[in-house]
């Protein structure tokens, strides 16, 4: 088949996936179009790499790592305001959401405190400001009056374009869609995204997403047809080049299954799934410490820890993660402040020994707690810490306010905690991991009372400036901004 006719056939195909969903359908008119553009870039790749692609001339290039990509950061910049405005318009108000989550406030201020002392503080900013903008999109959406439908949405949404393309990108455009080791003779799928971890993270979002929205479907009887193609995409993509399979994915991949399979098994008695979350969340912890611990001390790969080392990787040195990171704890001068938010990983200007004799240039330290350790030192590790332990308790109690939500948040919370042990999402604001974290940890009070179960059709009022004028809780407009052409929903 030509290029170009799969091309097309795709695009059809997403299009009439959004038509057939009727959520994904109504984005526009209630302001996550905005989050949505946002995550999809960040799923697959920033907008300066898709318009070289394209072949059209984008200024600067000059070659000066510090300079980054101008259009990305206009990109970013303008959807940072554009969410910005939609929270006023919601009259969100922010001072309640920060009282109500004081550790995540901290992590932000003290990554901006950060930058004072980065060697390259114009870098370290410009990276403050997409990570501010990517807190911006997950308060869009959090604060939505239907906020899981809304998560849900954005996620489909992405899902909807991401796997059919990636798939046609690996067949048809295979010098975009497949990368090779250096011999050249082991391939690996990316897709349409930067690489074969980001692809299966994202194969492995899709096994969750449509796992949900068919068991949805089931319940209100609805033809399954887009749902169920989608599944098979993810499950194909995971599966991924035989000559390459990522372990890292598929594991990640399984864990958040059995996650979520197994609180579904709960929903009718969301009390009895405390313990078997409690268990999950402590054996996660257990494996980072115990990897925290190899990275620090290289375990014999014959001592009893080396073994259980080797259960979660190919090799001792968990394909020479070991190495990069020993470089990165060899670059932290201060151990207690780190080297400033934003300020490593520049190009092969400031970057790691182990990268020097690489092809490609190494931007992460594949773990994201020795990327919070790197960047934001001691004091940024404690208050990531206090970040998970503290939010844990809240989305436990979600399991009883609503099963739902709770059940898809504490997923992605324990998944993203699993994945951080190899790969870096933290700290990092152009993750798209990164905004799935911050949708499932923070917390939005609700107006005059603690979180309460909400009736049905009636959405709970988020925290605004006038919440003193209404006794009785009232249906909100999410409207924020729409799109040119889209009228406003009627009331």
């Amino acid at each position: 088949m030509p290029p170009k006719l799969a091309v097309l056939i795709a695009a059809v195909f997403v299009l009439a996936a959004f038509r057939s969903d009727k959520e994904a359908s109504q984005w526009p008119s209630d302001g996550l179009f905005w989050p949505t553009l946002w995550y999809v870039i960040v799923a697959s790749r920033p907008i300066g790499v898709w318009l070289d692609i394209w072949g059209v001339p984008l200024p600067g290039g000059g070659g000066d790592a510090t300079d980054g990509s101008a259009i990305d950061r206009y990109f970013f910049s303008v959807l940072t305001v554009i969410g910005v405005t939609i929270l006023s318009r919601r009259r969100v108000d922010i001072g309640a959401i920060v009282r109500s989550n004081p550790v995540v406030t901290c992590l932000l201020l003290y990554m901006a405190i950060s930058v004072v002392w980065s060697a390259y503080p114009f870098v370290s900013f410009k990276r403050l400001i997409k990570m501010i903008g990517s807190v911006v999109m997950a308060l869009v959406i959090v604060t939505h009056p239907r906020r899981f439908d809304a998560a849900l949405t954005v996620l489909k949404s992405c899902l909807f374009i991401h796997l059919p393309m990636s798939i046609i990108f690996t067949r048809y455009f295979r010098d975009l869609g497949v990368t090779f080791d250096w011999s050249g003779s082991s391939e690996s799928w990316i897709g349409i995204a930067t690489s074969k971890n980001t692809l299966g993270q994202v194969a492995m979002l899709g096994l969750i997403c449509f796992s949900v929205v068919l068991r949805q479907n089931w319940s209100r009887k609805r033809f399954q047809f887009f749902p169920m193609a989608y599944l098979g995409m993810a499950l194909y993509l995971l599966r991924g080049s035989s000559e390459a399979i990522s372990m890292t994915s598929v594991s990640v991949a399984a864990f958040a299954t059995i996650v979520l399979y197994r609180l579904q098994a709960y929903r009718s008695l969301p009390a009895q799934a405390r313990p078997f979350v409690v268990a999950v969340f402590s054996a996660v912890v257990a494996l980072i410490l115990l990897i925290a611990a190899h990275s620090v001390f290289l375990f014999s790969a014959d001592s009893i820890l080396g073994n259980m080392v080797t259960m979660f990787g190919r090799d001792i040195t968990l394909t020479d993660r070991t190495y990069i990171w020993s470089d990165c704890y060899a670059a932290v001068s201060n151990p207690l402040l780190g080297v400033g938010f934003g300020g490593f990983w520049i190009g092969r200007l400031v970057n790691i020994p182990w990268n020097a004799n690489m092809t490609w240039v190494l931007g992460q330290a594949h773990s994201g707690y020795v990327e919070t350790y790197l960047q934001l030192g001691l004091i940024g590790v404690l208050l990531l810490a206090m970040l998970v332990f503290t939010s844990f308790p809240k989305l436990l109690k979600e399991l009883e306010t609503s099963f739902d939500d709770g059940a898809i948040r504490i997923t992605l919370f324990l998944t993203i905690l699993f994945v951080n042990v190899t790969e870096s999402v933290f700290p990092r604001g152009d993750h798209h991991l990164w905004l799935l974290f911050l949708v499932a940890l923070i917390h939005v009070p609700v107006v005059g009372e603690v979180r309460k179960r909400v009736p049905l059709r009636r959405a709970p009022r988020i925290a605004t400036a006038r919440t003193h004028r209404a006794a009785e809780p009232r249906i909100v407009d999410a409207s924020g901004l729409r799109l040119p052409g889209v009228a406003a929903p009627q009331h």
